[in-house]
């Protein structure tokens, strides 16, 4: 498993291809997945693996989303799908505390 703390980002850091409602709904749609209104969330399993989240927006747009937790792989990837919703881009992240940014790919072939 891995522990993260990070921010997700749209291509060059922008805003993220999606609404606020539309990630809502998919997240909500997961199975041990709680979601709060104000864009908070958390995902829990037994084997320890958890991921926190919140969800930030403006015009109408996901600017960004900060993420937590320890999990492996593909707990991880079904947590951004879902944030992100279909993706035909590169997304970044910046690793905190380091303020380290990198592309979304690089980070999850070195953390995974």
């Amino acid at each position: 498993m891995h522990q993260f703390h990070l921010y997700l980002y749209g291509p060059e850091c922008g805003p993220i291809e999606s609404t606020f409602d539309a990630a809502a709904a998919r997240l909500q749609a997961i199975e041990g997945l709680y979601f709060e209104p104000d864009g908070s969330f958390v995902y829990s399993q037994a084997a320890g693996q958890q991921i926190y989240g919140m969800l930030y927006d403006a015009a109408n747009q996901l600017q960004y989303v900060e993420l937590w937790g320890d999990c492996k792989r593909p707990v991880w990837t079904k947590i951004v799908q879902a944030v992100v919703g279909p993706v035909d881009h590169e997304l970044a992240v910046m690793c905190l505390p380091q303020r380290q940014l990198q592309d979304l790919q690089g980070f999850e072939e070195t953390a995974f």
